[in-house]
């Protein structure tokens, strides 16, 4: 058996489709189709069910190709460590983030971070937190960019900033320069849908605040994108809380409409987690950096509130 075999089967894994994944590896399908043949013989367990369209696994299969995936990714990270001992930075650096981050963080250091390594192709995913979870595990991806504490003994935490939080208020009542979290209307509040972690973090502040409306609301509305829940929140003339980094490009008149929270602040600590065995140290450390930096002065600084954190 060797690497090569390895990577047709999970190619085909991954494309479901022998003629696909042997395009994909630059060869005939012939070819690939022998490999993998030559492969299960050797092993003396078939992996795939060529009977079915598309292909399909077996069981048996299922748990020999986690563990491909695995060895495949410990391969990369010693070619990735032999490059960092040499000085040379190459290859692909897959970055997993969450959608309540990406659009407002991205833009702020992925220049500078790309421009540092010209010879790595940076791929960024926009993902919830148990799939940056899961394909840390994988190693699908090298680092996830999320809110933390992530609380996983598999992977490894590190703090980037701290971001307070802010109300974004379109009711017809607003006249508060800052706002105490016991006072909102939570009867007015448009949150995020399920699965998205700023809208566990925002129901968080909820229950810190020991006040929940008793009022008969006949709306509800969960929003998947921040710019939907803005446009909804204005029409509906309600209230929603958003995340510091998403009031910066907002227009002059939204801007109006944000109101800081007295002390104690509801804050989301923003960090990265890699797998426990990641090896990339030198974009690590370079990513946490850039990220620091560029974030420096969009954020009040720590020392101008107490926390309240919503984790």
């Amino acid at each position: 058996m060797n690497i090569q075999q390895f990577q047709y089967v999970i190619a085909v894994v991954d494309l479901k489709n022998f003629e696909a994944a042997a395009e994909k590896c630059f060869v005939t399908q012939s070819t690939l189709s022998t490999m993998i043949g030559k492969f299960e013989d050797e092993i003396g367990i078939k992996i795939f069910n060529r009977k079915t369209k598309p292909v399909s696994i077996t069981p048996e299969g299922e748990e020999l190709i986690n563990r491909l995936r695995i060895i495949l990714n410990e391969i990369d990270s010693f070619n990735n460590l032999v490059q960092e001992l040499k000085g040379e930075m190459v290859g692909e650096f897959k970055i997993g983030i969450i959608p309540t981050i990406a659009p407002y963080l991205l833009p702020l250091f992925l220049t500078s971070f790309s421009s540092t390594f010209p010879k790595v192709k940076i791929i960024i995913r926009e993902m919830t937190t148990a799939e940056i979870q899961k394909s840390l595990k994988s190693r699908s991806i090298d680092i996830g960019i999320l809110a933390l504490p992530i609380n996983d003994k598999e992977l490894i935490e590190f703090d980037l900033y701290p971001e307070p939080f802010l109300l974004y208020d379109c009711s017809e009542e607003k006249a508060l320069e800052k706002v105490e979290v016991n006072k909102l209307d939570y009867s007015k509040l448009c949150l995020l849908q399920k699965g998205h972690c700023l809208r566990t973090q925002v129901q968080r502040i909820c229950d810190l605040s020991n006040k929940h409306s008793k009022k008969d609301v006949n709306f509800e509305f969960e929003s998947g994108s921040m710019d939907s829940l803005l446009r909804v929140t204005e029409v509906r003339k309600g209230i929603t809380i958003l995340p510091f980094l998403a009031s910066i490009n907002l227009s002059e008149k939204e801007k109006q409409r944000i109101i800081e929270f007295q002390n104690p602040v509801p804050v989301r600590q923003v960090g990265l987690i890699t797998h426990k065995f990641f090896v990339k140290k030198k974009l690590l450390n370079e990513l946490v950096r850039v990220i620091q930096t560029s974030v420096t002065n969009h954020l009040p600084k720590t020392e101008n509130y107490k926390v309240l954190n919503p984790l």
